[in-house]
């Protein structure tokens, strides 16, 4: 199993370095690695036999026996299942899908013409090998004759030679026939697999050499009366019907170009019986017939003549499996045995569970059941509906909001003087005035609806929270809050671009805008002193003349232009730094900060909805909008929202009033203490809102709860308390230890009452993102930081809250958990989901796999407890031995529950593969690492079973160090060899997770070393035999 581990997680480096098919033809479609499954399989197959013979019970033979039937499912779709794609455009038909494997494919023809007879040679092993090992960072070919009988007449192709581009010529030998072909090690021209291969064909006694691209050309030659085609890459295969593609359907999410579900209108036509049906194939819902299952995969897109992209046609995937049955019915026995184990009453887990006199894991596993399959009734809450008489936004309205346009005019003529005065005293005068906007007026600004550029409805209170963290990188400024700042930048664009709260972490960029003693800079240090009135024209009236000033004027043109140029791969720290400081200058260009505030619905919405009010219809395409029949350029143009833009450039007299008003009641506030417009101001924007937003305006419930959400700050006020009760957990119970005294009833009470607070605020936390995402909170690396933390705490709360060292463990690290969380490479933000994550196999997958994390997790921490524990070992302090053994079981327990978890966590996500793409396992390097940590955990499980000496010492070391492989699976996949559905993020990320993993395993080095000085600490019978 060790083995096995270490093969496949190699194999996600090699797919990291040199692309996909190399990891594939190298490693996972070897001959050597079909082997090590099948010894694998026998390793399995022997140790049932021996368990049976000892008498192990049925439950562990289950689990065990299941793996079998999931290798043995597995190799039958390995061998005899295959995957192709169909590329279809509007209006088309088909019977041909093509292989997702590449083949030389052989034409004979008497003539070049398209009723040429097709007679495809298919690759031998040697062939397959030879092939495969070409696509690989080494070439390994091993030659082969093939001969097949075609019209007639004897046609043999043998092997000659292969190269890879890179190489830019042929092996020496590639044109001598009587040669072998050599092995020749290829240049590490990473993921670009280009090669060549050269093949001797002999057909009606003539002998040619003809040579193939995988790129996609063709080799011609004729032989004699007949053509010889010759081609390498995928193969058409014949299906026993056809399929037409009626039309093509992407929805995206309102105001967004991001899609929310795209669908086939497809027609079937069997061509034995001569039926017909239709179907509608879209994310997690597939179309199974005759064997074959056709999943929705991505789509063709093309650009009209007003350079629109417009959406030609769809591409489904397509396999047949003859493994599925049997590889679900292994998963489905790897799930029963798991729970069979944990309740067995002669099984290792309740060994170890009497032994530390605990039996609480019935509570544990009924909570997450609940929280994983059950999606809330939160999450899908009524729309409201606030709809005027005739709904629509009378003309009567807009002529009253008309009468106050001479009224602002004034004002702003009032305000002007006070504008202009941009000294350093004023500035802070406003500054302060900033700080004492009245709370009622603020929580009202806070309540405006905006949709993010994913189509997302939010509040305003929580895009200011974005705005002043992406820009600022804090929460507050000078003392101003985020609703505040915000306002200042609508308000004050001038005071604002004065003021040096951008963050720039690069010390040469620093000395090229000229500031030495600060981390921050401001606007108009970004420009030469002399441009600035230019930038300002600019900003307000954009004509060719002001841009090329604006160019002129920008100290960093020439560097964006520069980094812009390169791919994300060829730029270094400095282009990265560049980039992002560039986009924080484009929030803060005057007046720029209104191309982001999308907070006007369409108008044209009013009347459509109040038409639809009684059937919903368009409520239910917004809750399920690929079940719909609703036009989805008509649904995408009502439903998007408007920002005002230029505000100098405005034609639409009400989007004037609603600026003029709410900026001059902003001003006339700051600059006057004088907040009484300001109130009518934003009263109109909400009526706007409400009157034209439909079904995407959020009620009052919803609004309340994203503002409570954020206000309170649940999650980093929690990791606080985590942390602290965990340190104070830790050194109680470690006195108690080292003194000899029992800690006392009422306080080991009150610490679990506290830990259990602290844990409800955190469910709470995680409820209202559910409720407010309308989707599971365990979508992005967050959210699955959050529940990675609520997972450990459950874990202590409710199995181990006897033990005042397990609960520490599992305190401290939810603590940490939402330390990381909160690093500041993981975007807290709540947004769409995209079309292949809406499945409720994904909930039930996420939460089990990544609450074994927990569980794992709390198995490196009783770990760490221990091997403090070992440090402090005496013969006069046997109380610690004590200690230690019981920890030890305790550490077991949650180690076993992990695996389980997280086995059954790994194989529900193929489950949920196989419902949504077709494919259960494609050796994705999150699933491969998941995979190498059951094997790692496995092999920490079972290492009693060899009966070591000092074998306590050695299983918390072990448990120390595999919680590394969850790193990986976690971290190293996500953030650095980013290459499979998984992966987060990539750059300057892996620098900040290197240093602190760096310091970790240094830590841990230095703790194991110190405690192996005192490993010596005998097992008991009850416990390890």
């Amino acid at each position: 199993m060790a083995l096995y581990a270490a093969c496949i997680g190699w194999a996600t480096f090699v797919e990291r370095d040199y692309g996909t098919l190399v990891a594939n033809d190298v490693i996972y479609h070897s001959w050597w690695f079909e082997l090590l499954n099948v010894w694998l399989l026998l390793n399995i197959l022997g140790c049932l036999r021996q368990s049976m013979r000892i008498g192990v019970k049925i439950s562990m033979l289950i689990f065990h026996f299941s793996f079998v039937i999931i290798i043995i499912g597995a190799g039958i779709t390995r061998f005899y299942g295959f995957e192709g794609n169909l590329v279809l455009k509007n209006g088309e038909t088909s019977s041909f899908i093509t292989s997702t494997q590449n083949f030389l494919n052989v034409l004979v023809s008497n003539e070049l013409t398209n009723n040429a007879t097709p007679r495809d040679i298919e690759p031998l092993n040697s062939f397959k090998e030879g092939f495969d090992i070409t696509l690989s960072p080494y070439i390994r070919y091993s030659s082969f004759n093939v001969q097949k009988t075609v019209f007639d007449k004897t046609l043999s192709i043998r092997s000659v030679g292969i190269v890879n581009y890179s190489l830019q010529a042929l092996y020496a030998n590639a044109r001598d026939s009587d040669k072998e072909p050599t092995t020749q090690e290829i240049s590490e021209a990473k993921k670009e697999n280009h090669y060549l291969a050269t093949f001797e064909i002999e057909y009606n006694g003539i002998k040619k050499l003809l040579q193939v691209s995988n790129r996609g050309e063709i080799a011609i030659e004729k032989f004699g009366n007949r053509y010889i085609t010759l081609s390498w890459g995928p193969k058409s295969i014949l299906l026993p019907f056809s399929i037409t593609l009626q039309k093509f359907e992407v929805i995206n999410y309102p105001g967004s170009q991001m899609p929310s579900s795209y669908a086939s209108y497809v027609e079937i036509h069997d061509e034995a019986t001569k039926d017909t049906f239709e179907y509608k194939i879209f994310m997690n819902h597939v179309l199974d017939f005759k064997g074959y299952r056709f999943f929705q995969s991505s789509y063709t897109t093309d650009v009209d003549e007003q350079r629109k992209m417009i959406y030609t046609g769809t591409v489904l995937s397509v396999n047949n499996d003859p493994g599925k049955i049997l590889t679900y019915i292994g998963y489905t026995l790897l799930i029963l045995g798991a729970i069979w184990l944990l309740f067995d009453k002669d099984s290792r887990f309740k060994q170890l569970s009497d032994f530390v006199r605990q039996q609480k894991v019935l509570l544990f596993l009924i909570g997450i059941m609940i929280i994983s399959s059950v999606q809330p009734t939160l999450a899908k809450a009524t729309d409201k509906q606030h709809l005027d008489s005739d709904g629509i936004v009378a003309k009567q309205q807009i002529q009253t909001f008309m009468q106050y346009f001479d009224e602002l005019a004034q004002k702003q003529q009032e305000l002007a003087p006070l504008l202009n005065d941009t000294s350093q005293e004023a500035i802070q005068r406003h500054l302060e005035s900033l700080k004492h906007v009245p709370q009622e007026y603020l929580e009202d600004f806070a309540k405006l609806q905006i949709q993010g550029m994913d189509g997302h409805i939010k509040i305003m209170d929580t895009y200011s929270n974005e705005v002043i963290r992406k820009i600022v990188e804090s929460s507050t400024f000078r003392g101003l809050e985020h609703n505040q700042f915000l306002i200042g930048l609508i308000a004050l664009p001038q005071d604002m671009a004065k003021l040096r709260f951008i963050h720039v972490k690069n010390a040469q960029i620093l000395k090229i805008l000229g500031v030495t003693q600060s981390s921050f800079v401001s606007f108009n240090d970004l420009f030469v002193a002399d441009s600035l009135p230019d930038i300002y024209a600019y900003a307000a009236f954009p004509t060719e003349e002001l841009l090329e000033k604006f160019k002129q004027g920008y100290k960093l043109y020439h560097f964006v232009i520069t980094a812009s140029k390169k791919s994300e791969a060829e730029r270094n720290e400095f282009d990265k730094q560049i980039l992002k400081l560039h986009d924080k200058m484009d929030y803060l260009m005057p007046f720029s900060i209104w191309n982001y505030l999308r907070i006007f619905p369409n108008p044209d919405n009013i009347q459509r909805d109040s038409k639809q009010a009684q059937n919903n219809t368009i409520g239910k395409a917004n809750r399920d909008l690929q079940q719909t029949n609703i036009d989805p350029d008509t649904f995408h143009k009502l439903h998007t929202w408007q920002a005002l833009g230029n505000p100098f450039l405005l034609k639409d007299p009400l989007l004037i009033y609603f600026y003029n008003s709410l900026v001059t009641s902003l001003q006339q506030g700051i600059l006057q203490d004088d907040w009484s417009r300001l109130p009518q101001a934003l009263r109109a924007i909400h009526d706007y809102q409400e009157r034209s937003a439909g079904i995407l305006y959020l009620d009052s419930m919803r609004v309340k709860s994203e503002l409570f959400l954020n206000k309170t700050d649940i999650f980093p006020v929690s990791q606080y308390f985590y942390l602290l009760l965990g340190m104070l957990l830790f050194f109680i119970a470690l006195i108690a230890i080292i003194t000899n005294k029992k800690i006392p009833q009422w306080l080991g009470k009150t610490l679990h009452a506290m830990l259990l607070l602290v844990f409800l605020a955190h469910t709470v936390g995680l409820l209202l993102r559910w409720y407010i995402g309308g989707h599971a909170p365990w979508s992005n690396a967050y959210e699955s930081m959050l529940y990675i933390a609520w997972a450990s705490a459950l874990s202590g709360i409710i199995i181990l809250r006897k033990s005042l060292f397990a609960l520490c463990g599992s305190s401290f690290l939810a603590g940490l958990a939402l330390t990381v969380a909160h690093w500041g490479f993981m975007d807290p933000q709540i947004g769409n989901l995209q079309p292949v994550l809406q499945s409720y196999w994904l909930n039930i997958h996420v939460a089990v796999i990544v609450a074994s994390y927990g569980f794992l997790g709390l198995s490196l921490m009783l770990g760490i407890i221990n091997l403090i524990l070992f440090i402090f070992r005496s013969p006069n302090r046997s109380q610690i031995d004590t200690s230690i053994l019981s920890l030890s079981a305790i550490n077991e327990m949650s180690m076993i529950v992990g695996v389980l978890m997280l086995s059954a966590g790994t194989f529900l996500g193929g489950v949920w593969a196989n419902e949504s793409w077709g494919r259960y396992w494609s050796w994705d390097s999150k699933e491969t690492w998941s995979l190498v940590s059951i094997g790692v955990y496995a092999c920490v499980l079972h290492i009693r079973l060899l009966k070591p000496v000092y074998i306590v010492f050695l299983f918390n070391v072990m448990s120390v160090l595999a919680f590394y492989s969850i790193i990986m699976t976690y971290f190293g996949v996500n953030y650095y060899l980013a290459t499979g559905l998984h992966s987060y993020a990539r750059g300057d990320v892996q620098n900040e997770i290197n240093i602190r993993l760096f310091i970790c395993m240094g830590l841990t080095l230095l703790l194991i070393v110190s405690a192996f000085m005192k490993r010596k600490l005998l097992y008991t019978k009850d416990l390890y035999d």
